[in-house]
């Protein structure tokens, strides 16, 4: 293997180039693969070879930011690009293999075909290593993981950490779960961010006090005459993890955990100033929304559970508003991504991402009926996220039964129908789906979902035991798949405000119209969101005012 020059200059692709075409132990054939590799990949990243630097590390993270589909780039073609740029990088470091290529012993192979399809793809990689390792499968411990961990560090993987913990987090379930399981649980690191003590540590009394609140929150007596909003399931979880980690993060602060028995001794004055320092030191004393979110959440406790006195409640308000940082409209994030849709070219990408998603399903269901259904699966999820903007818990939740209904029993409608007690602000929702979307989740219903829903399942995106798949799991692939195709960084949110910038560019002022779509309450929530967002479209349609009066148009 060649050095690296000794030159203070950054060791880039431009380098390798130079190290590839003077070397005599490749053939011309590969010395000219990886070379066009290489100008390839720069081609991609917008630069010169010269300007990239040859670090493995930095190239997974770059490289995961194409997308090849929008490249004309095909999933074969750029396999075989990242290939042949691991060879080049090889020739001047060491780049662990794209895909172990060592056989399975016959113990591997054994523990291989104990494997649910859930675990056996984070296990594969492991398993091929430690058998190409000689490591047996009870031989597994937390020493020959460290050569588990450099070997995916010297990949292009973009995440080698993540691709550890998961590898990991396989393993200790496979031993949980599967009976006579060749190997023995990993240990699991703590989180070196992580402050969050469990409920055991303090009092049983505060988690009684916090479960009594939560209880009332969740509207679960129907004969509490105080009128509120019962809060949903996922806020509950919310509300519960804010009030046990600002209790561990008084225990940091030197508050003895003893000493915290109730509610109403968290949000003391003085506990409540000394847990929010907790928070604003770990950001150098600036707030942020989670600290706003939280102080918000330790005042609603204060004067509605903990009985604090008036006059620290003033105290506590005037806290509160000085850490309110409340995002007025969109975050900057959201509307870089809404410019990329500016473009046509981008537009039409997404629109009509669906029926290639369902083109492409067809297309591979012989060869693989599995991907298939996947790809009809997130062509459908795709599709009722473009004609009905859901939020992503509402869309993950989907029940043939409950949510997709007809008007009649003869009727080639349907209409999506949220009820309010699921729906953030209660109202009830009710999409009605136009014909080409109906026709397309037919197809997802009647030649694909069967592969994919256990006998019974009557989730429209069933998870493996039957049930509807978490918002966060549906939305995390539903992202890969969008950026995959199209190139465009699209979460599910997204398109809420995706649909509203559509419209509006098509109809300047057209808020209530917005309003009702996405189901807000208010015309003041949709206003502040996306005024402004059809301004470039106002001006468009002022400009052809202006031009047709030119023209010798009557105004």
């Amino acid at each position: 293997m060649s050095t690296q020059p000794t030159s203070r200059a950054p060791y880039s692709l431009h380098n390798i180039l130079e190290t590839i075409e003077s070397s005599a132990t490749l053939t011309p054939r590969q010395r000219e693969d990886q070379a066009s590799a290489i100008r390839t990949v720069a081609r991609l990243l917008g630069n010169t070879p010269a300007g990239i630097p040859a670090n493995p590390q930095l190239l997974a993270r770059r490289l995961d930011e194409i997308a090849p589909a929008r490249h004309n780039l095909s999933p074969g073609r750029w396999a075989n690009i990242r290939s042949l740029l691991r060879a080049a990088l090889a020739t001047v470091t060491t780049v662990s293999p794209g895909r172990q290529q060592n056989q399975l012993t016959p113990d591997w192979a054994a523990a291989a075909a104990m494997l649910p399809p859930r675990l056996h793809h984070p296990l594969s990689k492991l398993m091929h290593f430690f058998a190409g390792q000689g490591v047996a499968p009870h031989q597994v411990d937390a020493v020959t993981l460290e050569g588990f961990a450099a070997f995916l560090d010297a990949s292009l993987l973009a995440k080698p950490k993540a691709a550890l913990n998961d590898s990991r987090a396989a393993w200790n379930r496979a031993c949980r779960d599967i009976q006579n399981w060749p190997g023995t649980p990993l240990p699991v690191p703590p989180r070196q961010d992580h402050y969050g003590l469990p409920w055991s540590a303090f009092p049983a009394s505060l988690e009684a006090d916090c479960r009594k609140w939560l209880h009332r929150l969740g509207g679960s007596d129907l004969l509490d005459d105080r009128p509120f909003a019962p809060v949903r399931p996922a806020t509950l979880r919310k509300r519960e993890q804010q009030i046990r980690c600002f209790a561990s993060a008084l225990v940091c602060r030197g508050v003895p955990a003893e000493d915290l028995r109730s509610l109403a001794d968290l949000v003391s004055l003085t506990n409540l100033k000394e847990g929010l320092r907790f928070h604003l030191d770990r950001r150098d004393g600036t707030t942020s929304t989670a600290i706003a979110d939280l102080a918000t959440t330790l005042k609603a406790v204060a004067r509605y559970w903990g009985k604090i006195p008036e006059a620290d409640l003033q105290h506590i308000e005037a806290l509160r508003r000085r850490l309110e940082c409340r995002q007025r409209g969109l975050t900057a994030k959201n509307r870089e991504r809404l410019r990329a849709l500016d473009d046509p070219g981008n537009t039409q990408a997404l629109v009509n991402l669906p029926q290639r998603l369902m083109a492409l399903a067809d297309k591979t269901a012989a060869s693989s009926p599995l991907r298939a259904a996947r790809l009809a699966r997130d062509a459908v999820a795709i599709e009722l996220l473009l004609m009905a903007p859901l939020r992503v818990e509402n869309l993950a939740m989907l029940d043939l039964e409950q949510h997709l209904l007809r008007p009649s029993r003869t009727s080639n409608l349907m209409h999506v129908i949220i009820p309010g007690k699921h729906v953030k602000n209660h109202d009830e929702l009710e999409y009605p789906l136009p014909l080409a979307s109906i026709a397309l989740l037919q197809r997802y219903l009647q030649q694909y979902r069967p592969s994919l829903a256990p006998p019974g399942s009557t989730a429209l995106f069933p998870a493996l035991d039957g049930g509807a798949k978490t918002g966060q799991i549906l939305g995390q692939g539903l992202s890969k798949r969008i950026f995959k195709h199209t190139g465009l960084r699209v979460n599910p949110h997204l398109f809420r405000h995706i649909a509203a910038k559509f419209y509006l560019g098509e109809h300047p002022g057209g808020y209530e119209a917005m309003r009702r779509v996405l189901g807000h309450r208010s015309i003041a929530t949709t206003t502040s969101f996306y005024t402004g967002l059809e301004t470039a479209a106002a001006v468009r349609h002022f400009d052809k005012t202006i031009l047709g009066l030119r023209q010798g148009a009557r105004p």
